[in-house]
């Protein structure tokens, strides 16, 4: 079962991240903020962690940076979500360390086909 932790300070798009990726047979835990994120992170394995960028404590790219240099979490695929414009989301990804991101709407069989590369790219 491929455990995925979402990262989004939003309840409302938490809820619907997680009822779409349930309902196509993944496990979910979700956080709202950088700090409890991180935290969970740490405390339990996951294949991989959605991303917000825009974070009410710690912004995204911190989170990632922090993250990837701890040895507990540094090869855990991180993935961006966001809605802002790609060319600045795929520069910040870059920068902060991220494996990639997937942009708005995060809906239907692209965003699960998206989900499935990245974890294949990882466990083939």
């Amino acid at each position: 079962m491929n455990n995925i932790l979402i990262i989004q300070d939003s309840p409302s798009v938490n809820a619907m991240l997680k009822f779409r990726l349930e309902s196509a047979g993944f496990s979910v835990e979700t956080a709202e903020t950088g700090k409890e994120g991180i935290e969970k992170a740490n405390r339990s394995p996951y294949q991989l962690i959605l991303l917000d960028y825009n974070l009410p404590d710690i912004n995204g790219s911190e989170v990632c940076r922090i993250l990837k240099e701890a040895e507990q979490t540094k090869n855990i695929p991180v993935i961006f979500m966001s809605a802002k414009d790609e060319d600045k989301l795929s520069r910040i990804t870059k920068e902060a360390g991220a494996d990639g991101y997937i942009g708005l709407p995060f809906e239907g069989k692209t965003f699960l086909e998206k989900l499935g590369g990245f974890l294949k790219e990882r466990h083939p």
